[in-house]
């Protein structure tokens, strides 16, 4: 809480005190001016006066504080204290400490972007792989074909087996190189929920 006239604190609690690491004594009677650099105390006095002026609550999202533990993030709500005429006499500023939160909403953001940067190499790899698979692919099954149609009378029953197989597995082999490239691209579909009855899956 701070007088309305001098914006020094008249009234400071624990967790204000553990926040800044400075005891409330020498809080009372002391403005921001004393204990912060200049460019941060004048943020604050701006907003103080702000909320003062208009006589209404004034809500700052985000706003860093240096304190005895380094660099800390607020999220700080001003509210004037008015007496029975509505004039301000005092100013009631309540901060939560937001610090944890934003760092992990960055860390979140972070990660996000990585999986994302992960997701895009890994369809450009598959493609390439797919693209570079598939032309050997083609060349097995084109001559496959043209030695089972061309000489195929000349080959025994194993022989024209062995091409069938050849055959079999380039179709399979085609079959896996579609899915990879599915599987490449699985981060562009939504998720499709549904509901499921996880004791018939267990059983």
């Amino acid at each position: 809480v701070k007088d309305a006239d001098t914006l020094s604190f008249v009234r400071f609690n624990r967790a204000g005190e553990q926040l800044l690491g400075v005891p409330r004594e020498q809080l009372i009677g002391k403005s921001d001016n004393d204990f912060f650099p200049p460019d941060e105390a004048r943020f604050f006095i701006d907003k103080d006066r702000e909320t003062l002026r208009t006589r209404t609550l004034v809500d700052i999202a985000e706003e860093p504080i240096l304190t005895s533990q380094g660099e800390r993030w607020l999220h700080t709500k001003k509210v004037p204290i008015l007496d029975a005429n509505g004039v301000p006499r005092f100013l009631l500023g309540i901060s939560e400490d937001i610090t944890d939160r934003k760092r992990d909403v960055a860390a979140l953001l972070a990660a996000k972007e990585q999986a994302e940067f992960s997701s895009r190499e890994l369809e450009a790899f598959s493609y390439s792989v797919a693209h570079d698979l598939r032309a050997p692919l083609r060349a097995i099954s084109g001559f496959g074909g043209a030695l089972l149609e061309d000489y195929g009378e000349q080959l025994d029953e194993q022989g024209r087996s062995y091409l069938e197989r050849i055959k079999t597995s380039v179709h399979r082999m085609g079959a896996l190189i579609d899915a990879l490239l599915k599987l490449a691209q699985v981060t562009r579909e939504g998720l499709q929920a549904q509901p499921l009855d996880l004791g018939d899956l267990f059983r």
